[in-house]
């Protein structure tokens, strides 16, 4: 028959064995927890800074600039790109019966995507581009919601005597995209003028 004293040293033994394949589970899981939440929410991933080497261009001028990539480690994406994008602010009045208020949103003029590298593993590094702002940028007018002349004619009447559209807005945007993740972004406002 067992000894009281070697049945606790057998259970001690046991609930220690017990306790370090608890532990090691628990590690696992918490580093595959955090590797997935580093991939969905993009935190603890680093940065996207981008920057231009002048805020102001003239139509059919160059913006110049690089990514910074600021990595902590190598980051599977699909792609790292490059964005002129113009917008104009579109302000709305809602009156009536129940529904009043103002609400803004933006109408899309103009946008252009290049491709900086394709889908692979990046790592902190910084990356060259060069834009071309269109020649006819300041005469760009929002893209209409739908194609009926009418509609158009009837938009430019109502904006002439209730000016709602606000000046056309660009930016660059250096973004990295990340599968089945939160895109690392950066963007820089700037002025299209002679």
């Amino acid at each position: 028959m067992a000894d009281a004293d070697d049945v606790l040293k057998g259970a001690g033994r046991f609930f220690k064995k017990l306790g370090g394949v608890v532990a090691d589970t628990s590690k696992t899981v918490a580093n595959q927890v955090a590797a997935t939440s580093k991939q969905v929410t993009g935190l603890g991933r680093g940065s996207v800074k981008l920057e231009l080497d002048n805020t102001r261009a003239a139509p059919g001028g160059t913006l110049k600039g690089r990514i910074v990539l600021a990595l902590s480690e190598p980051v599977a994406a699909k792609r790292l790109l490059v964005t002129l994008r113009a917008r104009q602010r579109i302000v709305t009045i809602k009156r009536g019966e129940g529904a009043k208020g103002v609400s803004a949103t933006h109408a899309d003029v103009f946008q252009f995507d290049q491709e900086l590298a394709p889908s692979q593993s990046f790592d902190a590094r910084t990356v060259e581009f060069e834009l071309a702002v269109p020649p006819d940028a300041l005469d760009l007018k929002p893209q209409p919601t739908n194609n009926s002349p009418i509609a158009e004619v009837a938009r430019t009447v109502v904006s002439a005597f209730n000016p709602s559209a606000g000046p056309i807005e660009w930016q660059v945007i250096g973004r990295l995209e990340i599968a089945w993740g939160r895109d690392l972004s950066s963007e820089v406002d700037i002025t299209v003028a002679r």
